[in-house]
């Protein structure tokens, strides 16, 4: 079907989708501000009660990925973003009836884990269904802004209205008006019109049958995607929680840059990572015709060299260089996981997008809990932050060497099927 056949009703879809995923940045980082309040609340030790929190969440939101790609295949787009977003919601609005329980503290923060998940897949049924080939590493760039936009207004919104009500409960519970948004949002979408009849020939694929997720599930380059995206949250996850106190904390240790110059650096990594993940969707959508792969492979480099920037002291203590080192290191990473989405919706059938998006992401997110874990034994073991910013240049030059295979699978295409090459994908 021609670009013009896809309604232009599309991209308020999108924007649907990315208020969900802010959504879920939200109420993601909503107790981090006032986890010492949260631990005095719970008569708690502070660790304890931050691991917890943070870690409950992040696994769910990796558990209900997986479940939720499968049912955004099964069930459809909108019953599952709703049924997902009810759950966060009536997951926040039971703060309030929780605050003085660890174990119903962690339930809550469960739940919301879980109502979370299936935004980390909707990406690529909402890419496939609504969107023209062409425009899908838009769409995955655009939605790739939504958990650092969401976190970002995690950090400004949560202590105002700390400061308003005096309650972390109060604090966190206000925190619903996001999914709330997002599920009018969606049911103006249920109103809205219809996506096109999906035309699996004219994304250069064969027709939908029954067994190509058993057929996707048997490629190599099925199993890379997961792969990458688990290099991609260890860079990332070890980068973000590294690099703050290694820029801060006085010689030997760090640079001695002080609290507040890191903070403000690590805030435009953010930013830097949002518009990366906007500007590497473009680039591979309209310079680079719609190969995923060489704006993958350039992120995975760029950040490699980014991060072994950081690590030199030369480079670290200079305020006029390090901040060049800083915005690069956040905005190639916007190239990898947005365009590893991309890929995936432009060359695996329609009708198992969900169900691969939702594996890859939800089994790759791991990877920043082994980032962590590394960084911090580096850290133990070597009394300084060189060697654990040295890996993370190391996992970035392995995901460059797991890029040069993201060929698309043979098996899908309608294309004569000549000599393949390197691919991981063909049979």
């Amino acid at each position: 079907m021609s670009q013009n056949q896809y309604p232009a009703f599309r991209w308020f879809v999108l924007f649907a989708l990315l208020f969900g995923t802010i959504a879920n940045g939200v109420i993601l980082i909503w107790p981090a501000p006032l986890m010492q309040h949260i631990a005095e609340a719970l008569h708690a030790d502070l660790g304890a009660v931050t691991g917890a929190l943070m870690v409950a969440f992040t696994i769910l939101v990796s558990v209900f990925a997986v479940i939720g790609g499968i049912c955004l295949d099964r069930f459809g787009f909108l019953p599952t973003m709703l049924v997902s977003l009810g759950v966060m919601t009536v997951a926040t609005l039971l703060v309030p009836f929780c605050s003085h329980s660890f174990g119903a503290m962690v339930l809550v923060r469960m739940l919301q884990g879980a109502g979370g998940g299936p935004t980390m897949a909707a990406v690529g049924v909402v890419a496939v269904n609504w969107f023209p080939i062409n425009q899908r590493g838009i769409v995955t760039g655009i939605q790739g802004v939504g958990i650092s936009l969401g976190i970002a207004l995690g950090f400004a919104f949560v202590p105002m209205a700390f400061l308003k009500t005096g309650s972390f409960a109060a604090a966190g519970t206000w925190m619903v008006l996001f999914p709330i948004i997002s599920i009018l949002l969606f049911l103006a979408v249920a109103f809205g019109p219809k996506p096109p009849v999906h035309n699996a020939s004219e994304d250069g694929l064969a027709p939908d049958t029954e067994g190509d997720f058993k057929v996707a599930s048997k490629l190599p380059v099925f199993y890379l995607g997961i792969v990458l995206i688990f290099l991609f949250s260890w860079l990332g996850q070890a980068f973000n929680d590294l690099t703050p106190v290694y820029l801060s904390a006085p010689a030997p240790l760090g640079m001695g840059h002080g609290m507040m110059v890191a903070g403000k650096f690590m805030g435009m990594v953010q930013i830097a990572n949002m518009i990366g993940s906007v500007i590497g969707g473009l680039l591979m959508a309209k310079v680079l015709k719609g190969n995923a792969k060489i704006a993958v492979c350039a992120g995975f480099l760029l950040v490699a060299v980014a991060a072994y920037a950081v690590k030199s002291p030369a480079i670290a203590g200079n305020l006029g260089i390090l901040p060049l080192a800083m915005f690069a290191a956040g905005f190639f990473q916007g190239f990898i996981a947005p365009n590893i989405l991309a890929f995936a919706s432009m060359h695996f059938p329609s009708h198992i997008v969900g169900k691969i998006c939702g594996l890859w992401m939800g089994l790759g997110i791991f990877g920043g809990t082994v980032g962590v874990v590394v960084g911090a034994t580096l850290l133990h073991k070597t009394g300084g932050y060189q060697a654990s910013l040295t890996m993370v240049a190391l996992v970035s030059l392995v995901g460059l060497v797991g890029s040069l295979f993201l060929n698309p699978p043979a098996v899908f295409s309608t294309a004569k099927k000549g000599k393949v090459g390197l691919s991981l994908g063909a049979h």
